[in-house]
């Protein structure tokens, strides 16, 4: 009896092991479904994400009666931990998201790291730390002035060190972000200009932040053409800027795959005119953001701008990742 069963155990092992089939296994098909799947969620969610905001803000001007002058402005009212949630959240994906292009993924890179920084700087610093000097407290149990700074000091540093513990480990373990400038002039400069503007943006940003005293801070960033504009606005101007970039490495994949020294994919030729044509609405953006306002609401141009540029982002997000699905339905080698 017990011959019997060895034998029927050694049959049905055999029967496993000639049915499976060599290359690959079932395993790795399984784990390339869910490395597959984690992709796509990974893209939607960057599409998800400011929608929700996006609702949640309107919702909140139609019951309020009004609508706020930015998205940052929302930082003090109601929506604020949706706001800071989000924004964390959208920076989070950004910098996880491994682009197609090198050239995409590095100015991704750069937009999740000054996400965070629009996250957690509010766009009037002034205004909370007064506020909180007169008791009107931001939690139950009370916020001081120093308390509140320090606070922001130690989220701050922490993400500059996060983001430079992640760049060190991408270029050690990788080779993407070393062929952006490996004998290319053009890229050579591209990465100069942004990266001396980041380390600018950071070296302005710590400055503020570290040397006056605690209940002095108000990370007031540089007044230009008599304009004062705040680290908070900085951060944000570099977030927009770095997402026009990004699409444009898929407007123009002759330019990205001569840069990133690689052959022009067909199925990035085939979209490349409506997505210049997002490229080219990005770039008038502060036009007609100007005429919405002019028309609509005077004296919100910003947050027209910025609920603009978002939202050809996301456009372009979504055609895009539509794109790749379907692609990898048809060809499971196509990117």
């Amino acid at each position: 009896m017990q011959q019997r069963e060895q034998h029927e155990q050694q049959e049905q092992h055999e029967q496993r092991r000639t049915s499976a089939p060599d290359s690959p296994d079932a395993g790795s098909l399984e784990q390339e479904r869910v490395l597959s799947l984690t992709y796509d969620n990974l893209r939607w969610l960057l599409v998800l994400l400011p929608a929700f905001l996006f609702l949640v803000t309107t919702l909140t001007a139609v019951l309020e009666g009004g609508l706020e002058t930015s998205i940052s402005a929302y930082y003090g009212g109601p929506v604020r931990d949706v706001f800071v949630g989000v924004l964390i959240a959208v920076a989070v994906c950004l910098v996880a998201y491994q682009g197609s292009t090198v050239l995409e993924d590095y100015n991704l890179n750069g937009a999740g790291f000054y996400a965070a920084f629009v996250a957690l700087v509010p766009t009037g610093l002034e205004g909370i730390l007064a506020d909180l000097r007169e008791g009107l407290v931001l939690s139950p149990d009370g916020v001081t002035p120093e308390q509140y700074v320090w606070s922001l000091r130690i989220s701050l540093t922490l993400v500059l060190v996060l983001c430079a513990g992640l760049l060190v480990h991408e270029l050690r373990t990788t080779e993407r972000m070393r062929r952006l400038v490996r004998g290319n002039r053009l890229n050579l400069a591209f990465v100069a200009a942004t990266g001396g503007t980041l380390m600018a943006f950071l070296a302005l940003s710590m400055w503020q932040l570290w040397t006056p005293p605690a209940g002095e801070v108000t990370l007031e960033g540089l007044r230009i053409a008599g304009r004062q504009v705040r680290i908070h606005d900085l951060a944000a101007i570099f977030l927009i800027s770095a997402l026009v970039v990004a699409v444009a490495s898929h407007a123009w994949p002759q330019l990205t795959a001569r840069q990133e020294s690689r052959r022009v994919r067909p199925l990035d030729m085939a979209v490349r005119r409506r997505y210049q044509v997002i490229v080219g609405l990005m770039l008038v953006g502060p036009l007609v953001a100007w005429g919405l306002a002019r028309v609509f609401a005077p004296g919100h141009l910003v947050i027209f701008l910025e609920w603009w540029e978002i939202l050809l982002f996301c456009a372009f997000w979504a055609l895009e990742t539509r794109r790749i699905v379907r692609a990898r339905a048809t060809s499971p080698a196509a990117p």
